[in-house]
């Protein structure tokens, strides 16, 4: 058999790496756990209202009690019961309104409860997220405190630092709610965010609220949705900009989407004449689907495949976890041209087709130091070196193999030679 080699002229790598999502969008499922902060003026459904009029699909729950802390959620079964009803995407905790604000509180009536309720999350779904919510602070500072003691700007630190740690010692995101009233509050004093009690919101602070939670959750603007609740229509622009600002403007500084559990597919790839090596460079996947455009497919997280004509392939991979698939499409083009190796190479393997024993005869002029054999979805299934070969023949035994295609390939000091080897 008369060895020829196919080389190409690639690498019009024309990368449409364009991201196909393998399924569309679902619906995003959200559980509220909190107290009075979350159901006054019922923040689940403004929020709920406010994506449904953005054209999100939604489904949301929760489980919010008067008074409750994160401690006497984690006894209640209502709200245990809540957690493992759903695979939820997001499950909201929110805390008492002053125990984050302070250090020693915090440490001992809301972490352990905090770590706690986030373990049953995650038990229930390792896809889902914590999300916490951080709170306003009292209008006039802490109200449990001697007056004049505290004031608003100094509790609001406190319950940002209070959030944000616990949230970084979970890998969780943090909706800052508090945040965007306080940026509010500075911007447009004039604009009353509090009920009369001067703690809980009003319909205009749980519509700011509403708006941090939309921007927080879909990392998109809620400026311009078209559902104001209760409130006037241009107060609520007012109140979209500021909550779409404090998140969109500072997604890391809130955790929001550094510890996504969704994959994001990537490849690339190395060739050797008509073989392509691919790479899997995904992050987050532990399941691969190859499709090579010419008709064949892996479940390989590396494989190899060998393409007999020339075209435009487009090769895709769909890198999956338990949580999601991700979809890459890659465009790849190959010219294949027939020619005689300019070393006149002559490499013979007989019988072929054999039924498992092939003789591979090498040429005197080629310097062969290692082979490898792959079967038909690109794995190696032999690989050694070469020392000594008596009376220059190379034996290859696939007696133990199935009936299928294999490819041999060659190693010199210079360059792979690939040939096609058949048992039947």
């Amino acid at each position: 058999m008369k060895f020829t080699k196919s080389f190409c002229i690639i690498f019009s790598l024309l990368i449409i790496s364009f991201k196909l999502y393998s399924q569309p969008i679902d619906t995003v499922k959200v559980l509220f756990i909190g107290n009075s902060f979350t159901f006054a003026n019922d923040l689940p459904l403004t929020f709920s209202q406010l994506a449904t009029k953005a054209g999100k699909r939604v489904l949301v729950d929760n489980s919010t009690f008067g008074g409750y802390t994160l401690e006497m959620h984690l006894q209640n079964t209502s709200t245990i019961q809540k957690i493992y009803s759903q695979k939820w995407d997001y499950v909201v905790l929110q805390e008492q309104s002053q125990i984050p604000s302070f250090i020693p509180d915090r440490e001992t009536m809301m972490y352990p409860f905090a770590v706690s309720l986030d373990s049953l999350i995650h038990d229930n779904s390792p896809c889902s997220r914590t999300l916490f919510f951080m709170t306003w602070a009292h209008k006039f500072g802490d109200q449990g405190l001697p007056m004049g003691s505290d004031t608003y700007e100094d509790m609001q630190q406190r319950l940002r630092s209070g959030y944000m740690t616990i949230a970084d010692s979970l890998n969780a995101a943090v909706a800052p709610c508090g945040w965007a009233w306080r940026q509010l509050r500075q911007n447009f004093p004039s604009l009353e965010l509090y009920s009369g009690d001067n703690y809980h919101p009003n319909e205009n602070g749980t519509y700011l609220a509403a708006c941090t939670f939309y921007a927080s959750i879909f990392t998109q603007s809620a400026v311009g949705i078209n559902y104001t609740g209760n409130v006037l229509a241009s107060d609520a622009l007012i109140f979209q900009n500021t909550a779409s600002q404090i998140v969109l403007d500072s997604l890391a500084l809130w955790n929001i989407g550094l510890y996504n559990p969704n994959p994001t597919a990537n490849f690339g790839y190395i060739q050797y004449g008509n073989l392509f090596q691919f790479s899997d460079s995904s992050v987050l996947a532990n399941d691969y689907k190859w499709n090579f455009g010419d008709g064949n497919s892996s479940i390989l997280q590396n494989p190899t495949h060998v393409y007999t004509s020339s075209g435009t392939y487009q090769v895709r991979l769909i890198a999956a976890n338990d949580c999601e698939a991700d979809t890459i499409v890659k465009n790849l083009q190959y010219y294949a041209t027939e020619i005689n190796d300019a070393e006149n190479l002559t490499i013979t393997a007989s019988p072929n087709p054999s039924k498992g024993i092939f003789n591979v005869k090498i040429p005197e002029n080629f310097n062969a130091i290692a082979y490898e054999v792959m079967n038909a979805k690109g794995e190696i299934i032999y690989r050694n070196t070469i020392s000594t070969l008596l009376n220059r023949t190379l034996i290859i035994n696939l007696s133990d193999k199935p009936n299928s295609i294999y490819y041999l390939k060659i190693h010199s000091a210079n360059k792979p030679y690939i040939f096609k080897l058949v048992k039947n």
